[in-house]
């Protein structure tokens, strides 16, 4: 989706600024604040949470993401064009 998203451009526009993001909390570690159960993986990178992972929890939906992938996908950075990220 990340690589798609860098070839087609901006779709939609912007859905939260880098300050929102900041300021969004739903931080937490995998295995203290997060339980996880097994084959439970992020669907923006697609790999297993592994104990100690820092993710976000989506306060509206309460899914949960590894937070550099949420919050490369809500947010762009120079290599990739921002995608809307709503449950």
């Amino acid at each position: 989706m990340l690589l798609l998203a860098s070839i087609l451009g901006e779709v939609k526009p912007p859905v939260a600024s880098r300050e929102e993001i900041d300021a969004a909390g739903g931080i937490s570690k995998v295995g203290e604040e997060v339980k996880i159960l097994e084959g439970d993986r992020c669907l923006v990178c697609l790999s297993d949470y592994e104990q100690g992972e820092e993710c976000r929890t989506l306060s509206g939906c309460g899914h949960f993401f590894h937070r550099e992938c949420i919050d490369q996908v809500s947010f762009p950075t120079r290599h990739l064009k921002r995608t809307r990220t709503k449950c």
